[in-house]
């Protein structure tokens, strides 16, 4: 038990400060309606095709890497006067540039997306769409005060709170039915809406978290604490009801080797884990050129059962370092330091509670001038529990024959202005391929400034293309020909 606790320290540590990995929709994608799943990012829209199919496991596969406040120039830096990379830790790193960097609270967002069946059709005014994604959606939180004390310590006589870290990941598998409807009770009023049935498979949630340091000329009290809720596969993950006399788990290594077909698909598609969520969007036409959108994705969640919560509840008092000139520092306050954060770790087994998705809201205008290109302008708010995250991408799409078509994209987002991305489509007979990020152009020329990457890669069968022309006027026509 004292070892798993151990495990669980270092893991934490490596969590916070880590760099979190995900993927989510590219802004980019919002303003390609040639691409079939464009209506992932708002149901409303209707792709130009009357039928497609998505490959599996590239319709698409998204990932994305995206940090609020810090990319790896931030914090890997070059010094001229040692001629070596050094850290903000270093005595000769810019420090001050680097805290400059940092909000009061920062956020690495994660997501992870791949498709297992897609395909929509067309029905009059109305397109359905169906989807089996497996997704990974996270993020970590933490203060700029961590750094602060770190690189200033704490003036006497002062507490200093450092609340504010905190884990929230879901593992789950989508299976998500659309509809879009045209000319919805007005003439360019398009609807649309998505329900998704979500079979959880893990989550990890931190939640209540304090950390305040006391400070005085004789001693550093510090007082954290915090929760944690973990929800796993029953069948792989068993949490143990004797918790103090073993580990909080065990896992069956052994169970992808025997379990039967219909045994793992109970696992991944567990209806004692399950969630509801939706999405729903709207688009209307101002003027034959002009058309204002808005969406809401994600709203729900799953409600997790086969769960344990760890509590940590931490309180120490920092006498400092002894230093003897004739034996060095004495060093045992270290191994007392390790042993009260191994004690302040307990467990117990947990009860059913329900996990958020990270909620979306997407306001959007595009303008055609002419029939081949068009403008773009959108506003994307993510909510992340309780923070938020706001970004904005201007588009320009372009037309640029039958086969091969462009996107070029500038954003705002992870607290800078140096995205720029791009979206290519082409379409060989039934074969539709695309390729979209809303920062791979400035990925490619400067990648040790990026903050965030994104990319969205998919393979599709598509039929029965509707030329915008015949139907709808320039505004409608589409990314691919």
């Amino acid at each position: 038990m004292k070892s798993f606790r151990r495990s669980i320290i270092s893991g934490l540590l490596f969590t916070i400060l880590g760099v979190g990995v995900a993927g989510q929709i590219p802004n980019s994608l919002y303003f390609m309606p040639g691409v079939p799943q464009s209506n992932r990012i708002n149901p409303s829209i209707q792709p130009g095709w009357g039928f497609y199919i998505g490959m599996p496991g590239v319709a698409p596969l998204r990932f994305q890497v995206s940090s609020s406040s810090l990319g790896f120039n931030d914090v890997i830096t070059y010094n001229q006067e040692i001629d070596s990379l050094v850290t903000p830790f270093h005595p000769l790193a810019d420090k001050d540039a680097f805290l400059k960097n940092l909000k009061e609270t920062n956020y690495m967002l994660s997501s992870l997306g791949t498709s297992l069946a897609s395909f929509g059709f067309r029905s009059g005014k109305s397109f359905f769409s169906f989807d089996i994604t497996t997704r990974v959606d996270g993020n970590i939180s933490y203060p700029r005060g961590i750094f602060d004390v770190m690189f200033d310590g704490a003036p006497d006589g002062s507490t200093i709170s450092l609340s504010g870290i905190g884990v929230d990941v879901n593992v789950f598998n989508e299976f998500s039915m659309g509809y879009s409807r045209k000319d919805f009770l007005l003439p360019g009023l398009d609807v649309g809406i998505r329900g998704k049935l979500l079979f959880g498979i893990a989550n990890v949630a931190t939640r209540n978290s304090v950390f305040d340091i006391s400070t005085s000329m004789e001693a550093w009290n510090v007082n954290s604490s915090m929760q944690m809720s973990v929800a796993a596969p029953q069948s792989v993950v068993t949490f143990n009801s004797d918790i103090e006399n073993e580990d909080p788990f065990t896992i069956d290594s052994t169970f992808i080797d025997n379990a039967s077909p219909g045994e793992i698909v109970r696992t991944f598609l567990n209806p004692d884990q399950a969630g509801l969520a939706l999405d729903i969007g709207a688009s209307y036409r101002i003027l034959p050129q002009l058309l204002v959108s808005a969406s809401v994705m994600d709203i729900g969640g799953i409600r997790w059962k086969n769960t344990m919560e760890g509590n940590f509840d931490f309180q120490y008092e920092f006498r400092g370092i002894e230093v003897n000139p004739f034996t060095g520092v004495d060093t045992t306050f270290v191994s007392e330091l390790t042993d009260s954060l191994i004690n302040s770790i307990s467990f117990v087994t947990g009860t059913p509670y329900f996990s958020k998705l990270n909620t979306k809201l997407f306001v959007g205008v595009s303008y055609y001038p002419i029939e081949k290109i068009g403008l773009g302008l959108l506003s994307r708010t993510d909510f992340l529990g309780e923070n938020i995250s706001q970004q904005f991408t201007g588009s320009v799409n372009m037309t640029t024959g039958k086969f091969i078509n462009l996107s070029l994209s500038y954003s705002y987002m992870s607290n800078t202005f140096n995205n720029i991305g791009a979206g290519l489509s082409f379409n060989v007979g039934p074969l539709n391929l695309y390729l979209i990020s809303d920062n791979i152009v400035s990925g490619a020329l400067n990648p040790l400034d990026t903050r965030s990457v994104n990319l969205w890669f998919g393979m599709n069968l598509a039929f029965g293309w509707q030329r915008a022309g015949k139907k709808a006027g320039p505004v409608d026509r589409p990314l691919i020909l």
